[in-house]
């Protein structure tokens, strides 16, 4: 038994990389879309010169949600929960990096381990204006899951 757990969670952080891989060559997509963004990065600052050619320079336009199937059917229900639990998406719905120039790093064997994104326009009250991700260690997602076991347990148990 301990071995088909072992199967799942590999199959779910299997299926987390595809999604975040999928949402930054979205992301990819929109800045070549976007003149905004493009002239954002020329004239910007606070993105440093080596970095304004990055080939992985994305653009987070707040329409990704809108290509991802409901959260009603099993298929987009999967895919906003491995972003949501990757961090790219917020419990609101709402995306990371919205509004910003994202700049993705790759590890060794090419999957995206963090991001970086520069605001574009203004930047509302508490709000940053570069913001940081980094790809939870795959730990993190069996921690995960067994707090949520033991909180399911907690609950049936004592209430």
């Amino acid at each position: 038994m301990i071995t088909n757990s072992y199967l799942d969670v590999l199959g779910q952080i299997n299926l987390d990389e595809l999604h975040i891989r999928q949402a930054f060559e979205y992301y990819q997509a929109r800045y070549q879309k976007s003149k905004l963004a493009q002239r954002f990065v020329t004239a910007s600052f606070s993105v440093d010169d080596d970095v304004k050619n990055a080939v992985m320079m994305g653009y987070c336009d707040r329409t990704m949600g809108k290509h991802i199937p409901n959260v009603r059917t099993p298929e987009g229900a999967a895919i906003r929960g491995s972003l949501q639990r990757c961090g790219l998406i917020r419990s609101t719905g709402h995306e990371l990096f919205r509004g910003c120039i994202v700049l993705p790093t790759a590890g060794d064997n090419g999957s995206i381990i963090s991001a970086i994104g520069y605001r574009v326009g203004r930047v509302r009250g508490g709000g940053k204006s570069i913001v940081y991700w980094r790809k939870p260690e795959p730990k993190a997602f069996v921690d995960a899951g067994l707090l949520f076991a033991k909180e399911l347990i907690h609950g049936q148990t004592y209430h």
